[in-house]
Parts: C-alpha cells; structure tokens; sequence
C-alpha cells in the first residue's frame, strides 16, 4: 500500500513513534520497579501499597478535564515535551533518594502522583496530535502503528523490566524510566512538520466555562455519546473483572503464578495482530461497521473463564480467548481513536478525549469496589458470571446507536482543510 510506505518514509511519524514506544518501555519498568522499592526496601505494608498504586490514578480523575480544556488552549507538542521533560526529572529523584539512603514512602507517593499527572497532560496533548500531524487520510494508519508499538511495549517490557532490577536493583533501574522520559521528550521535540495554532478563544473566557463546553459537546453529539459512554461501562465492568479474575484463577482454579504470567504474556501477542488488522479492516469495512463488531469481541471471549475448571486444558482455553479479546481490544480502540478524531472540530478534541478519559478510568476503580463487595457476598464465581453477563451491554449500546446504520465516517470539514 502507498500509505503505509509513504507513512514509513515520513520523518516526524518516525520521531513520534520511536518516541513514544521508547517512553512505553521505560514505563513498564516503574510500573514493576516502585511497588517493588516499596516491599522489598522499604518494607511497605499492602495497604501502603495500596495507596501507591491509587496515587498514580487519583489525578486523571482530579486533574482529567481541566487539563482537556488547557490543551484546547495551547499548541500540543510544547506541552508534550514539557510533560515529558517533568517526568523525566521525577523519575530520577528515586534513584537518587536511594544512593543518598533517603528515600521513603512519602517520596514513591510523590512520585507516583506527579508522574500520573504528567500522563494526564501527556495523553490529553498526545491523543489530540496526530490529527494535525498526519491529516484524516493517514491518520487510521498512524493510530495503528501507535498502538502496535505499545503492545510490543506492553510484551517486552516487563522483560527488559526484570532483567534490569535483577541486575541493577529496583530503585536504580528506575534511571531507565527517566532516560526513556528524556528520549520521547528530544523526539518530539524534533518534529518539524508546523502545528496549527490553536482557535482564538473569546476575551475573559473562564476556563469552567470551557470545561462544561467540552462536556456538552461530548455528550450531546449524536456519534460521540455512544462511543464515550459504552467506553466508561466497558471499563466500569472491566474493572470488575480484572479485580477478581486473577483470584479466582488462583485460589479456585489452583492456577500457579508461573502459569498466570505465561498465560498473559502469550496472549499478548493478540494486541500485535490488532494493531497490524486494524488499518486494513477498517479501510476495508469502514470503521462504524469494525467497531461495531469489535465490541463484541469481550462478551464472547470472558465467557469461558466462567466455564473452565482446574487444570491444562482450561489454561490452553484461556489463553486462545484471551488472544482474542486483546486483538479484539486492539482493533476496537484503534478504530474508535481515529473516529472519534475525525468527527470532532480540532478546537475540542483536548475536551473531548478528556470526557472519555475521565469517564472511564474514574468508573473503573467503582467496578473494582463493586466486585469486591459481592465476591464477598455472593462468591467469586457468581460475581464473575455477572460482571461477564453485563458485558454485552457496552456493545448493545453501540448497535442499538445511529452507529449501526453509519457506512462512512463524517469528518469534520476542519480535518479535510488541514488534511
């Protein structure tokens, strides 16, 4: 295909990308390193550790839509290499603490907090480039790019991860986050290709006041609305599942951890195909018709983990679904990323993908804690069974949208000028 060797071929596609799957890397080594720092230097307790991981979360739902609006406001890229920059530099602080032999809980915390906030700026900006980067014609294709890059991120990056905390230790090896920060940060930084400057907004306009335009926008748009709110259900019910699943595997399955990480890691695989198919299926298909399909993928495939008992052949039976539903997962938020990016005015497509961020990753933590109360109640089984029941609901709110009878994507006149 002429647009995939003409995307190759694009110097500030290649920066981003190379950026970017560097920047993914290096988080998944924090991502095992700090709990790791946490209880085996600093002999933390689980709640303790419990916290650490809240505090990474905590500013998408505090700083989520505030942040959307600031980036409607503002070029994308100076705040990208800014985010970077910052969590570059707090990255190093925990490595540094440890030579000096200071450093502490309140510090992880800190760190965990800050560098959460980094990502809110980071993916608000990031999320809202590649329109302007590569214009409506080439954007399918880029997304899928980007999204492959992170699954082999996602693969070989605990990996990397763990065979550098054996080798250096887990508060050193947290350097690697920092330099892959630093990295993302120098690409994107040579970028050359001119960004828009962003739409004039009225004198004495308040920032609440665009915040709440953001939100109606979002969910009042006829095409947008289904897609955001069937995302915030899929994550609240995930958020169930995730909680419990690993536990049923494990104490009612008798699943050994060695099995579970092998199982994962394979499966993996599945979000490589979805980001290689996705381009093609939705240039093929339109991408109204993939997503459609697509959001099936997660009730059919969770299903058998209701089913399976003991033994090898519910683990072979898992991995094969779980393949599935990552190459489903994969193609389903490419295809839905470059949707939502074409139908909406670039002016508020910070606002718009931060409604669906914040939706989402705040109703996850509730599925969470829902989970948990009736796996206590009711048992794990009989919770998982209605967590996965549930599922077929962020799909039926798909079909039962104008998405269903949608054949092209209606781009919004302001992509096709710049495109």
């Amino acid at each position: 295909m002429q647009g995939d060797r003409s995307l190759w071929r694009d110097r500030d596609f290649r920066l981003l990308l190379s950026g970017q799957t560097t920047s993914l890397l290096g988080a998944e080594v924090s991502t095992l390193a700090l709990p790791l720092i946490a209880a085996l230097v600093l002999n933390a307790s689980v709640m303790e550790i419990g916290v650490l991981a809240a505090a990474g979360s905590v500013p998408v739902m505090l700083a989520a839509l505030p942040v959307g609006a600031i980036v409607d406001r503002s070029r994308k890229r100076p705040i990208m290499i800014v985010s970077n920059l910052v969590a570059a530099s707090v990255m190093a602080t925990v490595p540094l603490a440890a030579l000096a032999g200071v450093l502490g809980m309140p510090q992880l915390y800190a760190v965990a907090f800050l560098a959460g906030l980094c990502e809110v700026f980071f993916g608000a900006a990031y999320q809202s480039y590649p329109p302007s980067l590569l214009g409506p014609d080439r954007l399918l294709d880029g997304n899928a790019k980007l999204a492959t890059s992170m699954s082999l991120a996602v693969i070989t990056g605990p990996i990397l991860g763990g065979g550098l905390i054996t080798l250096l230790g887990a508060a050193r090896a947290v350097i690697a986050d920092a330099l892959s920060f630093l990295v993302s940060a120098v690409t994107v930084a040579l970028i050359r290709t001119p960004e828009p400057d962003p739409v004039p907004r009225p004198s004495g306009a308040r920032l609440r006041t665009e915040i709440a335009e953001g939100l109606r926008y979002t969910l009042r748009h006829p095409l947008l609305r289904p897609v955001i709110l069937s995302g915030a259900v899929c994550w609240f019910l995930l958020g169930g599942v995730h909680a419990i699943w690993t536990v049923y595997l494990v104490r009612e399955l008798d699943w050994p951890a060695a099995v579970l990480g092998l199982v994962w890691g394979v499966s993996g695989v599945g979000g490589t195909l979805g980001g290689l198919l996705a381009a093609r299926l939705g240039e093929r298909y339109g991408l109204p018709r993939v997503m459609l399909v697509a959001r099936m993928v997660y009730p059919v495939t969770y299903v058998p983990l209701t089913l399976i008992g003991p033994g090898l052949a519910g683990q072979v039976l898992i991995t094969i679904t779980f393949t599935i539903e990552l190459m489903g997962d994969f193609i389903y938020n490419i295809t839905q990323s470059s949707f939502r990016q074409l139908i909406c005015p670039p002016e508020l497509l910070g606002r718009m993908n931060a409604t669906g961020r914040w939706l989402s990753w705040g109703s996850a933590p509730l599925g969470a804690l829902l989970a948990g109360t009736l796996g206590t109640a009711l048992g794990l089984h009989t919770t998982l069974v209605i967590f996965v029941v549930a599922l077929v609901s962020p799909a039926l709110m798909l079909w039962l949208s104008p998405l269903r009878t949608l054949r092209e994507v209606p781009v919004h006149e302001s992509h096709l000028q710049t495109g």
